[in-house]
């Protein structure tokens, strides 16, 4: 493992930043923090969780082997320490000792083996499952080749464990702080199996915060609270006694209610809103690792007509659509201070062996050229026998910016491409997460966030048979480059992964698998007197951990 390459990735990974840090011991006594969100959460199982919202509750209440710190580096947190070989293939991993869940009981290494073996075992269904794809036989276990218990993951003593990879992983340490690796208390999984996690009551929690039976999350309320965990290792780093969180889908709604100083931190998704808020006290800007795409049905079922099946597995249809989409124009109209999308890995996450933006090196030529998008338009329907096209564009309707980019696209796409017609399908979030995992769309405008700080994390997603490939296209070539940059011996040399992962960018945009649209920024409201919140480009977004009311 070539010491450089984990320097570069210590210094960069979750860009991170810690605003207005936390001081002060009597914080704690303030009135409570009051957290919105735009959409409800789906579930508190981190093996299963797969949508942001849920991820920034989860990773408050619920913590594994280690936690992105403000500097952005992943610190030693349920572990006391983490000893690697010198191949990098082995992580003997111990425990601090005296853990313990809200329910008493002890939190041990077993705790690890058997979550991981669960995320893993295809009953389960975890679609973060890939992400264990770094520890040794994981792959071949989630198709069905191996059993579960032959994971490289071995329970040495209650407190110690060893892991053994695939292949060396030098950003495995951050794997280790994302949800799918966090332990659970076997006890109580089997004792609420299929009802796990789907209410707060149904839990246990190893986290800076824990749920308690007052202002519980019920499955379907709308405002709840979580409540710190004098279970906690590091209990006294927590500095909230209380948060209190709030569902607000209207963004208007959330906005009023910040003024009237009824809320802390809400986004600001709409054009109006950021113009109207930019001069009010508390607006900021947060750059996630983020990038807005539309993905495209081309499995050849579940699509909407056998016309959009056809027309969607043509390649000059594929690359009208993309050429035909003005980003500029729909960040003015929906999403300012995004930028445009030049790749499907996003600007300010990490680097390559040079220093310079992957995003940069990997840049490719998504541009609005509308003479072009109609040429190429009329030579899909010809080839495929079409003379006009019925095409459905599925958003959230709960995520302002989402809808709002639907409508736009409905409407410059059907004067850019003659005989083209869009059906809008606004649905909620939730649902919208459900049809594209389904395949039951046409086009979806999906998003994605990282959870590290490299480019794998964005673009392993597209591997055939990639539980996130909604739209099921496959490429040789895809596979191949994505297999050279990550499992092969030359992994350990930057330079050559760094190409590798250019490939893949090169190839999503030459098969117009995909349409990037922008790297998203979240425009918000938050109260000055907010202090020692972090937040992180990647992974966990809003570390309520040491925030609390000055």
């Amino acid at each position: 493992m070539k010491k450089e390459k984990i320097v570069a990735l210590s210094l960069i990974s979750l860009a991170s930043v810690a605003l207005l840090a936390a001081c002060g011991s009597k914080s704690a006594t303030q009135k409570n923090i009051q957290f919105s969100i735009p959409t409800d959460i789906d579930t508190l199982d981190s093996t299963i969780v797969t949508d942001q919202y849920s991820y920034d509750v989860i990773g408050n209440v619920e913590e594994g082997a280690t936690r992105v710190n403000p500097k952005g580096d992943a610190a030693l947190a349920l572990a006391k320490s983490i000893k690697v070989s010198p191949d990098g293939l082995t992580y003997t991993i111990t425990l601090k000792p005296n853990l313990k869940w809200s329910n008493g009981d002890k939190l041990t290494a077993k705790d690890f083996v058997y979550s991981w073996q669960r995320a893993v075992n295809p009953k389960t269904g975890s679609e973060y499952a890939y992400l264990m794809g770094a520890v040794a036989n994981a792959n071949d276990i989630t198709a069905g080749k191996k059993s579960v218990d032959t994971l490289g993951i071995k329970a040495n003593s209650a407190t110690q464990f060893t892991v053994t990879l695939a292949q060396p992983t030098p950003y495995f340490k951050f794997l280790l702080s994302e949800p799918v690796y966090y332990p659970l208390d076997q006890k109580v999984v089997e004792k609420y199996g299929k009802q796990f996690g789907t209410t707060s009551d149904k839990m246990v929690y190893d986290g800076p915060f824990e749920f308690k039976s007052t202002k519980s999350w019920t499955g379907t309320n709308k405002t709840f609270s979580i409540y710190a965990n004098p279970d906690y290792y590091d209990k006294s780093a927590v500095k909230s006694k209380e948060i209190d969180f709030q569902v607000i889908s209207n963004a208007n709604t959330g906005a009023q209610l910040y003024k009237q100083k009824k809320l802390d931190f809400t986004l600001l998704p709409t054009t109006d809103l950021i113009e109207a808020n930019k001069g009010e006290k508390g607006f900021t800007v947060f750059k996630q690792a983020r990038t807005d795409y539309i993905e495209y049905n081309q499995s050849g079922k579940n699509a909407s007509s056998a016309d959009a099946q056809k027309a969607l597995a043509n390649q000059d249809i594929r690359e009208a659509l993309n050429l035909a989409t003005n980003r500029k124009a729909i960040i003015q109209t929906a999403l300012p201070d995004s930028t445009p999308a030049t790749s499907f890995t996003p600007v300010g996450m990490s680097k390559t062996s040079s220093g310079e933006d992957f995003a940069d090196y990997a840049k490719q030529d998504y541009t609005y050229d509308a003479a072009k998008a109609k040429e190429l338009w009329e030579k899909g329907l010809k080839e495929t026998g079409l003379s006009k096209v019925t095409l459905s564009l599925e958003a959230a309707t709960d995520l302002a910016a989402s809808k709002v980019t639907a409508n736009y696209l409905q409407t410059s796409y059907e004067s850019t491409l003659p005989g083209l017609t869009i059906n809008l399908k606004l649905v909620p979030f939730q649902q919208r997460l459900k049809d594209a995992q389904n395949g039951t769309f046409d086009m979806v405008l999906s998003g994605w966030g990282g959870d590290y700080a490299e480019p794998s994390t964005f673009l392993q997603l597209f591997t055939a048979g990639q539980s996130y490939n909604d739209g099921k296209f496959s490429s040789k070539t895809y596979d191949s480059a994505f297999k050279a940059a990550t499992t092969t011996p030359d992994v350990l040399s930057q330079a050559k992964t760094d190409a590798d992962y250019k490939t893949l960018e090169d190839t999503l945009y030459k098969g117009s698998y995909i349409n990037p649209v922008d790297f998203q920024a979240n425009p918000a409201l938050m109260n000055p007197d907010v202090k020692g919140l972090q937040f992180h480009s990647t992974g966990l977004a809003y570390d309520l951990k040491t925030a609390y009311l000055k």
